[in-house]
């Protein structure tokens, strides 16, 4: 089986293959990196590029013990789900979704994990504004919701 093809190759400080694949490719890729073996996406996270947001995914071929990290980027925050191949993505796309505002087009079930749903912003975004602190407080149902009132707040 030939190797999928990336737009570059590098390697990472801690020796790993690094594939760099556009967005609309990246679906397309991450089936053959799938279908060579790499069986296990153990992590998904973001960076904020200022300009970009760079989308790392980091995968495992579990019965040879190979690593490859596979990379795009995104200017408009959106890239496809990886969770019609890897029922990891599930949580992992949540959560980088709630913190990092990337948004996993074709994920069923695209909501915060950690905020509740009414919370302005993503945390760990760059331009998030921490002076506009939110507290969090709980309804008659149960449910969290986000509040600017600090007296009905935690």
């Amino acid at each position: 089986m030939s190797e999928p093809e990336s737009d570059s190759i590098s390697k990472g400080k801690d020796g790993l293959t690094i594939h760099t694949v556009s967005k609309d490719r990246l679906l397309e890729f991450m089936k053959d990196m799938k279908e060579r073996g790499f069986n296990h996406l153990s992590l998904i996270t973001g960076v904020d590029r200022r300009d970009y947001v760079e989308v790392v995914y980091h995968l495992h071929a579990m019965d040879r013990d190979e690593y490859v990290v596979v990379k795009t980027t995104t200017d408009n925050g959106v890239v496809p789900s990886m969770t019609s191949l890897w029922n990891s993505a599930r949580w992992d796309e949540r959560e980088q979704y709630d913190l990092m505002g990337i948004k996993f087009e074709g994920h069923e079930n695209l909501k915060r994990i950690f905020l509740p749903e009414n919370w302005v912003g993503h945390p760990l975004r760059k331009d998030y504004d921490l002076s506009n602190v939110q507290y969090i407080n709980m309804d008659e149902d149960g449910e969290d919701y986000a509040t600017f009132d600090q007296g009905d707040g935690w």
